[in-house]
C-alpha cells in the first residue's frame, strides 16, 4: 500500500508529548527543532550573565563616582582651610602694619630707607654690627612663638608645607620687566645685589658648602650679574597666585636658581664655617622644596606690608622659619666668593638688598 505524503514507516501511534513534533516530521526537521531548543536556552543564560554583568558594572561605577566625589570634597576643604591660613595671616600683617606706623608716628626723624646711597654710605663690619637699623619688627609667625634670632634655637619646617601634595605649579613663565616696570610679580626674573658690597647673589655647581650638609653654596660674586645670578620669583608651597601677580610685601615667595633649578635656602644646624651663622645654600628643585625654601619679603625700613614690591627699593629677605635675614659682609670663603648667611633681625646694613631686573 503507497504510504501518505509525510509519514515514516513503522510510526503511527499518537505524537510525544512537550515541544517536540509529531511522528510526520522529518529527521531534518527535528534536529532543526532541537538546535532551536538549545539556542531558547542559551538565550535565558546569555541574558541572565548580561544583566549580572550590568549589575556589577553599575556598582564599579558607583564606587568610581563615590571616590571621585569625595576626592573633590577633601580638595574643597583642604582649599577652603588652606584660604582661611591666608586670610588669618593677612589679618595680622595689617594689625602688625598699623601697629608698626603708630610707632612710627611716635618717634619721628628715624631711618628713612629713601636716603640710603647705592651701598649704604659706609662699610659694615664683617660680622654684620648694627649701624642704627631699621626698627622694623615682624609679625610672630601663625601657630608659632616669637622669634629669637638665636642659631640655637632650633625650628623645624612644618612638613604640611612642603611641595610633596601642594597645587602650586611646578612651573610659572618667566616674566622680564620692560618699560620701566618695577612692580615685581610671580614669575619675575631678578638679581639680587648686596648693598653694602655691592656683589650680587650668586650660586653654581662649582661649588659645595663645608659645612657637612653637601648642599649647593649660594655666595656673593662679581659686580656685575652674570647668568648664575639670575633667580625666578615664585610663590610659597601650598599658595597658588596667577602668574604675573603683583608681590606685596610681607609675602612669602621663593626664590629658584634659573641655571640650576635650586631654591634659595636656609635651615638650622649647619653653620657657615668662617661667621658661624647659619649657612645658606641652592636646595632641591621643582619637585622637592620645603618650607626653608620660604622666604618673607619686606622693605628696608618699614616692612611696608601689603604694598607693592617695587624694583627700585631697598630690601630685606626674611627666612620664615628661622626669622633671620638674608646677610653678607665682607668675608671671603676664597677669591670672589663672599661669604652669604641667614643672620639676625634684619635691622643691619649688612641685610639689606637691590633688586636687578633681567
Amino acid at each position: 500500500q503507497q504510504q501518505g505524503y509525510g509519514q515514516q514507516q513503522g510510526h503511527s501511534g499518537p505524537r510525544p508529548g512537550g515541544n517536540m513534533p509529531g511522528s510526520d516530521f522529518s529527521q531534518e526537521e527535528l534536529q532543526k527543532h532541537e538546535r532551536n531548543e538549545k539556542y531558547k536556552e542559551y538565550g535565558k543564560y546569555a541574558g541572565g550573565a548580561l544583566a549580572a554583568a550590568a549589575a556589577v558594572g553599575a556598582a564599579v561605577y558607583g564606587v568610581h563616582e563615590y571616590k571621585e566625589h569625595k576626592e573633590e570634597k577633601e580638595e574643597e576643604e583642604r582649599r577652603e582651610e588652606e584660604e582661611k591660613r591666608r586670610e588669618e595671616e593677612r589679618r595680622r600683617q595689617q594689625l602688625h602694619q598699623q601697629k608698626q606706623q603708630q610707632h612710627q608716628q611716635q618717634q619721628p626723624g628715624r631711618h628713612s630707607p629713601g636716603h640710603d646711597s647705592a651701598y649704604g654710605g659706609q662699610q659694615g663690619s664683617q660680622q654684620g654690627s648694627s649701624h642704627g637699623g631699621s626698627g622694623f619688627q615682624p609679625p610672630v609667625p601663625m601657630g608659632r612663638p616669637p622669634y629669637t634670632y638665636d642659631p640655637h634655637d632650633v625650628r623645624n619646617a612644618d612638613p604640611s608645607r612642603s611641595s610633596q601634595n601642594s597645587p602650586t605649579p611646578r612651573e610659572y613663565p618667566q616674566i622680564r620687566q620692560v618699560n620701566g616696570d618695577a612692580a615685581i610679580k610671580i614669575g619675575s626674573i631678578i638679581a639680587l645685589k648686596h648693598n653694602m658690597t655691592g656683589r650680587f647673589l650668586h650660586t653654581d655647581r662649582s661649588h659645595s658648602t663645608e659645612s657637612g650638609s653637601n648642599q649647593q653654596l649660594v655666595f656673593g660674586f662679581r659686580w656685575n650679574p652674570d647668568e648664575n645670578d639670575y633667580w625666578q620669583v615664585l610663590p610659597a608651597n601650598h599658595d597658588v597666585p596667577v602668574p604675573g601677580s603683583i608681590v606685596s610685601y610681607g609675602t612669602q615667595i621663593r626664590l629658584r636658581h634659573m641655571e640650576t633649578g635650586h631654591h634659595l635656602h636656609s635651615h638650622y644646624n649647619y653653620r657657615e664655617s668662617r661667621s658661624g651663622q647659619n649657612e645658606v645654600t641652592a636646595y632641591g628643585d621643582q619637585s622637592n622644596s620645603d618650607e626653608n625654601d620660604h622666604w618673607v619679603i619686606e622693605r628696608w625700613g618699614d616692612g611696608a606690608y601689603g604694598q607693592t614690591w617695587n624694583a627700585h627699593d631697598v630690601v630685606v629677605l626674611r627666612h620664615y622659619v628661622s626669622g633671620m635675614t638674608l646677610h653678607s659682609h665682607e668675608i671671603l670663603i676664597s677669591e670672589d666668593v663672599q661669604s652669604v648667611t641667614c643672620f639676625g633681625p634684619g635691622n643691619e646694613e649688612n641685610d639689606k638688598w637691590r633688586v636687578q631686573c633681567q
